[in-house]
């Protein structure tokens, strides 16, 4: 009974680390946080932090890897059986997109990986969106082409065009939505079966 409160402090104690961390590097940015930005906001001891995490690039991961997991649940919601593979690609890169405009440091953070340790592996979402070409080429959506190159293909497409966005904070949403549709369809039609 007192180990199982001790670790549930424990993880509460570490939880608000995370929590005053992310907030810090969303309003500041990721590359200025520090443990001595988090302990003078917290106002805990330096031990206390460094008992959690051994240092911010391990608080930064913990960060990344919560939100990582967060986005891909919010897409695989989005995700719609009854739609077709262009229709869920639409959707997804849509939402990142959003997510480009409106949060670009968790932009930068989760989709971009740019505070990441991993930042050589290959990026998580090309598996996922490999998987959407091949039921469209399946179905005869989308032209046989070999699903991984093409899903890196399309996922540097995307990237470059909304990190591009996240730099613009100041354009407005119509103007935004217009250029994702032209992104959009420039790159489907280099995919499409019958484009």
């Amino acid at each position: 009974m007192a180990r199982d409160e001790q670790r549930q402090r424990s993880e509460k104690v570490r939880q608000a680390i995370l929590d005053t961390a992310r907030e810090l590097g969303m309003r500041e940015g990721f590359e200025t946080l520090s443990i001595r930005k988090i302990i003078d906001r917290m106002k805990y001891s330096t031990g206390v932090v460094y008992y959690h995490f051994k240092d911010k690039q391990d608080v930064i991961d913990a960060i990344e890897e919560a939100e990582t997991a967060k986005l891909h649940g919010e897409i695989a919601e989005l995700l719609d059986d009854r739609k077709d593979v262009v229709g869920n690609m639409q959707v997804v890169f849509h939402r990142i997109m959003t997510l480009a405009r409106e949060q670009p440091e968790l932009y930068n953070l989760v989709v971009v990986n740019a505070f990441s340790r991993r930042r050589t592996e290959p990026p998580a979402w090309i598996p996922v969106i490999a998987g959407q070409l091949r039921q469209g080429m399946e179905r005869g959506l989308i032209r046989e082409a070999d699903p991984e190159h093409t899903a890196f293909a399309v996922w540097s497409s995307f990237l470059g065009f909304h990190l591009m966005l996240s730099r613009f904070a100041d354009l407005p949403a119509e103007e935004a939505e217009r250029m994702f549709q032209v992104q959009f369809d420039l790159i489907l039609k280099g995919v499409l079966a019958h484009g």
